[in-house]
Formats: structure tokens, C-alpha cells, sequence
């Protein structure tokens, strides 16, 4: 979680950028478990980081989405 007085700075998408740079050269898919209570991650890896929605699962008593993304930007549309 990205703390109030940074939300909107682009911190998320900084995070969420670095995160696919170290991924790339390891792995094809970057994947996000999100309790899908949590509406504002969801919107935030779904809507703004563009991760697709792959399944749901529940552990105990809370439910999670799983969504990923291609590491690749050819896959994900950046060219």
C-alpha cells in the first residue's frame, strides 16, 4: 500500500515498473494475488496497471484474484 501523501505521484507505477524490469529476464509472467476486498488494488493492477484477472481462490475465510501480466512489452502492447 502506497501511503496517502504519496498516492497519486506515480509511486505505484514506479514499483509496479521495476518490479516487470527484474522480472523480465527470469520470467514471462508477472503475478499479483489481490484479497478481493481490497476494491482499491484491484482497480489499480487491473484498470491502471493493465493485469489481467486469471482466477480466484479462497484460503480460510478470505477470497484473493489472481491476476498477471505478460513481462514482455511486445506482449503487453508497449511495443
Amino acid at each position: 500500500m502506497v501511503a496517502s501523501a504519496y498516492r497519486g505521484k506515480g509511486v505505484a507505477r514506479g514499483l509496479f515498473t521495476a518490479a516487470l524490469r527484474a522480472a523480465a529476464p527470469r520470467a514471462e509472467v508477472m503475478v499479483a494475488f489481490i484479497e478481493l476486498a481490497n476494491t482499491v488494488s484491484w482497480h489499480v493492477h487491473v484498470d491502471g496497471f493493465g493485469m489481467v484477472p486469471l482466477g480466484e481462490f479462497t484460503l480460510g475465510d478470505r477470497a484473493y484474484g489472481v491476476v498477471g501480466v505478460s513481462t514482455r512489452p511486445a506482449a503487453r502492447g508497449g511495443g
